[in-house]
């Protein structure tokens, strides 16, 4: 971080206690001090061009229970205001505006709001430390070299920076907040923003308050920050940013940023690093209007509850739809309880969430306050249907609970989750409260007097990666509680790689490393289990994991595994199965690897009273130990069938069991000739076609003709 916004802190500490002023420079007009402390800041104190009001200061700061009160006709559509005399401006008080216009505040050396610091606008508010704004395509305001500025009537078109070193914009503890459906922006250099928690309030983690706020109702919030010379350009969907510009850092801390209101409003966020500390940034869709969109662009972004849920979210709990989260980076790091949430509560679709990354990681923790893990979740909990997730990188990595899911709670269908991995996929570990890491999509029951009311089908889960590792109850996994379906796991990788079990404390059983679907409701009607295909070079489970589909009593779900090398069972298992009922179980088909591999390994398809589900293997070889099993089975209905395309192998007569511990065979053999006698005696033993090779042969055991002449040559050189 820059040196000048190390030392922003003690500045704001001590000027904001210090003897306020408004001063005017001169350059529009009269100069001098303004009588404090309600600054009255008239349109004759400024110069105006059309719908534009101009005014310059000297200095501009403004203590607690003080105001600056800007006033002027109803024809001005922009206050714009700049400060010239090499001084941060330290506001602790009010700014005002009596007229429906938007407000431009710029001083180049350093702005800082404290923890008085309001905002009583009618129309949008927007703070920088830019050098200068451009009007149009040839006006200019200044600030840096005021005597460059050509006022006109043009709109500001950009935000202008001249030095490698833009300074910082700071916010302690402060409440900034414009009208319904305008914009608030803070445009720099590094952007501090922190303040303290007010209050926990349980399950409800949106609506928690902080001391520093900033606030647009169904409008838009713009945070950027840069550190080069560059052109900031605002635009109806998004910001355009000038060719070779540098980000700075903007960091949130115990802060909420939000523009939910009767619809989710816009937020823009752009620097280089982006950290969120234990806060909230929301555009939350309340009633009727749909959502806008959260942006989020930096090269390095970490988000970090700091152990207390901290949330970005763009949900809906009425009619209209949520809007979008769009978050790109390429080092993205979240951890210790951040939840990015796309929920519906009402007859409003969910938005969907979108992540693009180089390297992603994400960090689980059990928080009390609900049982969750850090993650990124879609959730239909209503009748509106759930949004999709969207995860594009180089290598994602969920450890220690972390969890991508979808879910339904209601009627409504569940989001799809679609993950495209370039490199290497991990899911790994388990929270303190027992939950996995891992990609889930579920429909899941509410408490309802209406029967079918849970009939919602959870959504779809496809994954494609160059590696996937799944280790320590790590899964993939789409899951029905209710009567809804489960959806279908479409996995794609070149090589797959599961392992091992893990004691879960919350479900009190063992979690299976791997891949799996199930229907856990004890009825006929409830719902079905989802079908698997992975397609892949290799597999290779180990120790109990598993690529499994089940259902309580509905059908079973069908395995397709399609391999091109080898699929290894190394204790792992490819099962499906009906815990009850008349459900026929699911089938099972491997199809066209070069070698199936089973050590101790299982291929299980079973059912109660209905049918067992069928299995095909068809490989060029399929080895199998004495212990591995290969299953179609009911337990009081019809068993399946299995079929073995391949040609049979026992390797029990291959393999040879050797001993714990080895015998040294040099005290066994006798010693040669030359080493009993005490003359050079030679014996020579020519072996005959087809004789065993001699234990002391230095050569290959190929037979050597040796004429009569050569051997009684060799014998007399030898004596």
């Amino acid at each position: 971080m820059k040196s000048h916004y190390l030392l922003a802190i003690p500045i704001l500490a001590s000027s904001l206690g210090a003897n306020a002023e408004v001063t005017l420079d001169g350059s529009l007009g009269r100069s001098g001090a303004l009588p404090g402390p309600d600054y009255l800041i008239g349109a004759d104190l400024g110069q105006q061009r059309g719908g534009n009001l101009f005014h310059s200061f000297q200095n501009f700061n403004l203590n607690r229970l003080e105001s600056a009160t800007f006033s002027g006709p109803n024809s001005i559509n922009n206050i714009i205001s700049r400060v010239t005399g090499g001084n941060p401006s330290n506001i602790d008080g009010l700014i005002r505006s009596t007229i429906p216009a938007d407000m431009y505040f710029l001083n180049p050396n350093g702005i800082m709001f404290g923890p008085n610091a309001r905002l009583d606008v009618q129309g949008s508010f927007h703070a920088s430390t830019a050098d200068y704004l451009r009007l149009g395509e040839n006006g200019r305001f200044d600030a840096r070299n005021p005597s460059n500025s050509l006022l006109t009537v043009a709109p500001i078109a950009s935000f202008g920076f001249l030095s490698d070193s833009p300074t910082s914009i700071i916010l302690q503890d402060s409440t900034l907040s414009v009208v319904e459906g305008k914009t608030l922006s803070l445009i720099g250099g590094d952007l501090n923003i922190s303040g303290e928690l007010l209050s926990t309030t349980g399950l409800i983690i949106f609506n928690r308050e902080f001391t520093t706020q900033l606030s647009a109702s169904f409008g838009r919030i713009n945070l950027v920050s840069v550190a080069s010379k560059s052109e900031i350009t605002p635009t109806e969907f998004g910001l355009d940013i000038s060719s070779g510009t540098y980000g700075g850092q903007i960091t949130i801390k115990e802060s909420k940023i939000t523009t939910s209101g009767r619809g989710g409003g816009d937020i823009f966020i752009r620097a280089e690093k982006f950290k969120f500390l234990n806060g909230g940034i929301t555009g939350n869709t309340l009633i009727e209007q749909n959502g806008g969109i959260i942006d989020i662009q930096a090269d390095d972004i970490v988000l970090d509850g700091m152990g207390v849920i901290s949330h970005i979210s763009s949900n809906t709990f009425g009619s209209g739809n949520g809007g979008v989260i769009n978050l790109s980076a390429k080092q993205f790091e979240l951890k210790n309880g951040v939840l990015i949430t796309n929920f519906t509560t009402g007859t409003g679709t969910a938005g969907s969430l979108y992540v693009k990354a180089t390297n992603l990681e994400f960090s689980g923790k059990y928080l009390f306050e609900i049982l969750v893990a850090s993650g990124m979740y879609s959730s239909a909990l209503g009748s509106g249907k759930g949004g999709n997730i969207e995860i594009e990188a180089d290598n994602l990595t969920l450890t220690n609970g972390a969890i991508i899911g979808s879910g339904t709670f209601g009627p409504a269908k569940s989001g799809n989750v679609n993950i495209k991995i370039t490199d290497n996929l991990i899911l790994s570990g388990k929270n303190d409260a027992g939950l996995m890491s891992g990609i889930y999509a579920s429909s899941q029951p509410i408490i309802t007097i209406d029967p079918t009311y849970n009939t919602g089908n959870a959504g779809n889960i496809t994954v494609e990666a160059g590696k996937i590792n799944i280790s320590n109850g790590g899964k993939i996994n789409s899951s029905s509680y209710g009567l809804g379906n489960a959806g279908v796991i479409n996995v794609k990788v070149k090589e797959l790689v599961a392992s091992g079990k893990l004691f879960g404390s919350y479900r009190n059983e063992y979690s299976h490393s791997g891949i799996a679907s199930s229907s856990t409701v004890a009825d006929e009607v409830g719902g079905q289990a989802g079908k698997i295909i992975v397609e892949a070079d290799t597999i290779h489970l180990i120790n109990e994991a598993e690529i499994a589909t089940s259902a309580a009593n509905s059908g079973g779900g069908n395995i397709d595994i399609r391999t091109n090398n080898l699929i290894y069972l190394q204790g792992g298992k490819i099962t499906t199965s009906v815990q009850g009922g008349i459900g026929n179980g699911g089938n099972i088909k491997i199809e066209n690897p070069t070698f199936v591999i089973m050590d101790n390994g299982k291929v299980k398809a079973q059912a109660d009273e209905g049918h067992g589900g069928n299995i095909h293997i068809k490989s060029g070889q399929f080895i199998a130990t004495p212990k591995s099993l290969v299953s179609a089975s009911s337990k009081l209905g019809i068993d399946g069938e299995v079929r073995i395309d391949s040609p049979d192998v026992d390797v029990a007569g291959a393999l040879l069991v050797l001993p714990a511990s080895f015998v040294d065979a040099s005290g066994k053999l006798k010693p040669p000739c030359s080493a009993v006698g005490r003359n050079n005696n030679t014996f020579v033993v020519k072996r005959f076609a087809g004789g065993p090779s001699s234990p002391s042969d230095l050569q290959s055991s190929v037979l050597v003709l040796v004429s009569p002449e050569d051997e009684k040559k060799t014998v007399q050189k030898n004596r």
